[in-house]
């Protein structure tokens, strides 16, 4: 359940995003920039991914501040703990159908394999956006405990509790 919720976190907040306009790192807002989703990347300029949790993985390129958001169609059991994956290419590129495979640090053979989605052109701030999300969305795994004072039984206007109605 919490992947489904990161991947509408994540997905709303992408959405969130494109209605705004692109900026250029100085601040300046840039209405070129092309928010059409690629169904292929050229593999060679892919500088390094980031796996943000089973269902999302931003590729970054070679060209300074331009990265790929690729939301998976399925849900990729242990790439978000793993952190890592492997892929083999029939072309130079990297395409929606391509199947990725988690690299398992412990276990025997590899991970589970699992397909690519579109690659979805992402601004810096929306690449910060992304991971704040995650990020919030992974501390919904703990438990906040604080202390609360209960009410007097005098106050609270006799017994409760016994079910029975007067």
């Amino acid at each position: 359940m919490l992947g489904s919720f990161r991947a509408a976190a994540l997905a709303a907040a992408a959405l969130c995003s494109t209605a705004v306009s692109a900026q250029n790192d100085d601040g300046r807002v840039d209405d070129t920039f092309d928010r059409t989703p690629r169904s292929c990347i050229i593999a060679s300029r892919i500088d390094r991914t980031e796996v943000i949790d089973d269902n999302t993985i931003i590729f970054h390129m070679r060209s300074r501040g331009e990265a790929y958001v690729n939301y998976l169609p399925q849900r990729c059991p242990n790439l978000g703990r793993e952190q890592r994956f492997s892929y083999q290419r029939r072309t130079s590129q990297l395409c929606d159908d391509t199947t990725i495979t988690v690299i398992e640090l412990s276990g025997f053979g590899p991970g589970f394999t699992c397909r690519l989605g579109q690659f979805h052109p992402v601004t810096v701030a929306e690449v910060e956006e992304i991971r704040r999300v995650a990020d919030r969305a992974g501390r919904r795994d703990t438990v906040d405990v604080e202390e609360v004072e209960l009410p007097d039984e005098a106050e609270g206007g006799g017994e409760q509790g016994n079910g029975e109605q007067e």
